[in-house]
């Protein structure tokens, strides 16, 4: 069942403020909705959003408000033709506007953070600086969620790369075999996939599928 519902939005800001006009807060979930069922997303879709809660849900550490907005508005604006750090932006945008809508200090209190998060998702590192309330903590964490695809039984990992070429359809088969083994080997290339404690599991099956995917993309 996805937990990426309208309901589970509107629950998630009133855990914040529970003041905050309902329609200002339905809007959103709904534009949100709209927004991940855009013609254009294969992956990036709802279902992104609700794999990510659902991954968040199995975390020792209780989960907070502020990683739950970062999952929802990560990926709200999103083009594979205009590509990184374009999408970003342009949902911090979306997030820092409804934030103004809310007219709430607490969620003002978390906008600096949010923003960060999602920032951070550009490169996928742990920036220099962080505001508060934000921790690195906080950010590894959002972080290994966005990555946790790559750690999942081949099956599941072969949807989702078969969901990004969908996304870059505008590509030809041999670019986009150049790019894509290009980014999967700054996969590769990193000393660790997954930030956070307690990853090692996920980070072998990762690397395994990695270098399935590369070695398909040979052929």
């Amino acid at each position: 069942m996805s937990l990426a519902t309208e309901s589970h939005f509107l629950a998630t800001i009133r855990t914040i403020d529970p003041h905050i006009d309902n329609s200002v807060v339905e809007n959103m979930a709904a534009n949100l909705q709209t927004r991940y069922s855009e013609p254009q997303r294969a992956y990036h879709t709802i279902e992104h959003v609700s794999f990510m809660l659902s991954a968040l849900k199995t975390e020792s550490t209780p989960p907070r408000g502020i990683i739950e907005l970062a999952i929802w508005f990560h990926d709200c604006v999103y083009s594979p033709i205009k590509g990184s750090p374009w999408n970003e932006h342009e949902s911090i945008h979306v997030w820092e506007e409804f934030v103004a809508e809310t007219k709430s200090d607490e969620m003002i209190k978390l906008r600096a953070a949010v923003t960060s998060l999602i920032e951070a998702t550009i490169d996928h590192a742990i920036p220099s600086s962080l505001p508060s309330p934000l921790e690195t903590a906080d950010v590894a964490l959002l972080l290994d969620l966005d990555m946790s695809i790559l750690g999942q039984p081949p099956s599941d990992y072969d949807r989702y790369a078969q969901g990004v070429r969908t996304e870059y359809a505008h590509y030809p088969d041999e670019e986009y075999r150049v790019g894509r083994t290009k980014v999967l080997q700054t996969f590769l290339a990193r000393g660790k996939i997954f930030i956070g404690d307690g990853k090692e599991e996920l980070e072998t099956r990762a690397r395994m599928n990695i270098q399935s995917e590369i070695n398909r993309l040979k052929v």
